[in-house]
């Protein structure tokens, strides 16, 4: 254990040693809408939805300490990554957006261990749930529950668990909290949600923001399925078991919801803010300048990046001493 402490000790250093020259490098791009900013997410982001040369990649090995259970839950294939640093009972799990078509990769095991680093949590699981275009509504909501059913099984106590989400991710978080609440299994201590996808009708930043996503926005891989919508399984896109901005949200527990100016999304987290408030929901709000969809994720490097994790961290630590 000692040696444990003392390596992820070491690593923090470096890692805290390598953010300051990263950030000395980056500091450029502090001012979000700058031109120099945006210019940048579109270089960076052409270069990672067109690679000039694509690169192998290894099998995923979590680092840090993390020790990883591969396992199934009512045949929902689960993973659960554990460690001995913060020695609380903290528990994250895990969302993972792609517009219901895209299924657990490496990007997302790695960033819900760095959401885990930020809520202070020993524990996290995540979850392969089935998606479109081969199982559509409610094949996701089902495996979410299936999911929550057996960490609470497992004798995690809910008001330990706090659900992260993000874009498709922060959508079944969100339907999954309201259909805990019909089935009256007990809610999670909180909500954090990154650009989610609340409303699967057309909101004003759908088309204000479409040429200012870099990321969600005109000519990229997703765009379309905003409008096409696969997983719906014909149900109104209005109906709120698609989009929870129109649900029910009396009863949720505290969110944190993180979005850019630039998103696409942008309307769904600011009306989902006015909808839980409301609904007599606790919730804050907060606004990344310039930023376009899911920009922690895909772009860790940005200042704003550091912030959202911040952010993140701080909400997490109020979220737990209350």
């Amino acid at each position: 254990m000692r040696n444990l402490k003392l390596k992820t000790l070491t690593l923090s250093v470096l890692l805290a040693f390598s953010l300051q020259l990263n950030a000395a490098d980056m500091s450029i791009y502090r001012d979000g809408e700058s031109a120099v900013t945006q210019n940048y997410i579109q270089k960076t982001m052409d270069q990672y939805f067109h690679p000039v040369k694509k690169v192998a990649k290894g099998k995923f090995r979590p680092v840090n300490g993390w020790i990883r259970e591969s396992f199934r839950a009512d045949n929902v294939p689960m993973e659960k990554y554990t460690r001995n640093l913060y020695k609380n009972e903290r528990v994250l799990l895990q969302c993972h957006g792609g517009g219901y078509l895209l299924g657990l990769n490496d990007n997302y095991r790695n960033f819900a261990l760095l959401q885990a680093d930020a809520l202070k949590a020993d524990t996290v699981y995540t979850f392969d749930y089935r998606h479109a275009p081969k199982d559509l509504y409610p094949s996701a909501l089902e495996d979410a529950v299936r999911v929550y059913k057996k960490i609470l099984a497992d004798g995690v106590k809910p008001e330990n668990i706090v659900i992260a989400g993000d874009s498709a991710g922060g959508n079944l978080a969100l339907v999954l909290s309201v259909e805990l609440k019909k089935q009256e299994i007990p809610l999670p201590r909180g909500l954090i949600l990154l650009s989610p996808w609340t409303a699967m009708n057309t909101l004003p930043s759908h088309k204000n923001n479409s040429s200012k996503d870099k990321v969600l926005g005109d000519n990229t891989p997703l765009n379309a399925e905003i409008g096409k919508i696969s997983y719906a399984n014909g149900i109104n896109p209005e109906d709120p078991r698609l989009s929870p901005l129109y649900a029910d949200l009396r009863g949720l527990p505290p969110m944190l919801i993180q979005t850019g100016s630039y998103e696409l999304l942008y309307s769904d987290s600011v009306m989902l803010k006015e909808a839980l408030d409301k609904a007599g929901v606790k919730s804050e709000l907060k606004i990344y300048k310039g930023m376009p969809h899911d920009f922690p994720l895909v772009l860790p490097e940005l200042p704003q990046t550091e912030e959202s994790f911040r952010d993140f961290s701080e909400f997490g630590d109020r979220l737990f001493a209350q």
